[in-house]
């Protein structure tokens, strides 16, 4: 139960973090560090499962462990710029230049989308254990046998969210680290926005989880 309550509190964190233009910048700083500290536990909690993915090594222990890697490094990116440029927490720490440095700025404002990516797949993958343990930790597996169809329609309808938010993020402009100061997403209310960066990952996590039936016919680790 820790561990799934671990991983909720690591997805709320980051999309709360997604939002930040709708958040005071230090409560934005603050919960920056919550997420480094949930992060470091989640890696903590599950490094013997990454350790595992170098061992008998398959082609979907090969792919799990580049994407986990990918998911490190975009993290690092997102909160090494992010504590260079703080204004409350870490403004002692760092020059005034170094916060007003565009290269760090673009890093860390392009690599959270690469993250959405990569939790979505991260997600799709291991989705039979991930939805399991939610059922089993909050009581719901009879609920989600009788009412199935209507989590797949929700889960469909969020998807579409996502893509949406995929265009009005411009999140292809952003990953390539193009100068973008606002977006027609950015000027919807903090719940739509939400409701958009949940979609994206949802999305990507539908795209991970047919790519491990159709390539892994979505065997276990």
């Amino acid at each position: 139960m820790r561990n799934i309550l671990i991983d909720v509190l690591l997805f709320a964190l980051f999309v709360a973090e997604m939002c930040f233009q709708h958040l005071p910048k230090i409560l934005h700083e603050i919960l920056g560090v919550a997420m480094a500290a949930a992060i470091i536990l989640h890696v903590a909690i599950n490094w013997r499962r990454f350790t595992s993915l170098l061992r008998n090594v398959t082609a979907k222990k090969l792919f799990n462990a580049e994407v986990d890697l990918a998911l490190v490094i975009c993290a690092a990116v997102v909160l090494i710029p992010g504590v260079a440029m703080s204004n409350y927490l870490f403004a002692d720490w760092v020059s005034f230049a170094l916060r007003r440095n565009m290269t760090l700025h673009q890093l860390h404002v392009a690599a959270p989308y690469a993250m959405m990516i990569l939790i979505g797949v991260h997600v799709g993958f291991h989705w039979r254990e991930l939805r399991q343990r939610l059922l089993n930790t909050f009581g719901l597996e009879e609920f989600y046998l009788r009412r199935e169809s209507l989590f797949v329609t929700a889960a469909v309808m969020l998807a579409a969210c996502g893509v949406a938010g995929l265009y009005l993020n411009r999140v292809g402009d952003r990953l390539l680290m193009k100068h973008i100061f606002g977006t027609p997403a950015t000027e919807l209310p903090a719940a739509v926005f939400a409701l958009l960066i949940i979609g994206g990952v949802i999305f990507f996590a539908i795209v991970g989880f047919v790519f491990d039936e159709k390539f892994f016919r979505g065997g276990r680790d």
